[in-house]
């Protein structure tokens, strides 16, 4: 699969859990989350495959690292949202638990992932900065609740995601414009 058709399902998955959020209403519903769960995942696996293929994270070890060691975590995190869509495990499940986990393990190192992408500098502009700004979501939907109230706080930050997301896309989607020549730091 080429970037272009990667970024583009990156775009299209990014608002799932966004749509999720409108679907569900407030209500508890696995099916909805577990199906929005592993759309939002897939969108994000296609563009860590897009960022390795451009080497977004760097050409050493670490760059090629940091984006593997993702790409484990967005796996388990897809395997979550199947477990709780089917209802195959109970949450009472090791493995459930661990897919879980995935999800918040996963934000917390896009961090590291998007300060590894800026160290890079192999993206120009403010591309390099939409890794690091990803996982922002969560918090800007926490200070939104505590302003606006947990509703329009929960779709703030939401709303946030989707837009982050859906650059991370588009920055793999047009790839071919995006790398830059700056040669990586010296590692010491």
């Amino acid at each position: 699969m080429n970037d272009r058709i990667m970024g583009t399902i990156a775009m299209i998955c990014a608002p799932a859990l966004l749509i999720e959020e409108l679907l569900r209403n407030g209500q508890e519903n696995p099916l909805i989350t577990g199906v929005a769960s592993m759309v939002f995942m897939a969108g994000w696996i296609c563009s860590n495959a897009g960022m390795r293929r451009m080497r977004a994270a760097g050409t050493g070890k670490w760059g090629r690292a940091v984006l593997q060691i993702q790409l484990v975590g967005l796996v388990l995190a897809f395997m979550f949202g199947f477990f709780e869509a089917t209802g195959l495990l109970g949450r009472e499940s090791i493995i459930f638990n661990i897919t879980d986990a995935a999800w918040p393990l996963s934000m917390l190192w896009m961090l590291v992932v998007g300060i590894t992408v800026i160290r890079a500098r192999r993206l120009s502009g403010w591309q390099r900065f939409v890794p690091v700004l990803c996982p922002f979501w969560l918090l800007i939907a926490i200070v939104g609740s505590i302003v606006f109230g947990d509703t329009a706080g929960g779709l703030l930050g939401l709303g946030y995601a989707a837009v982050l997301w859906i650059l991370l896309g588009y920055i793999v989607l047009d790839s071919r414009k995006r790398v830059s020549a700056v040669p990586e730091p010296a590692v010491r």
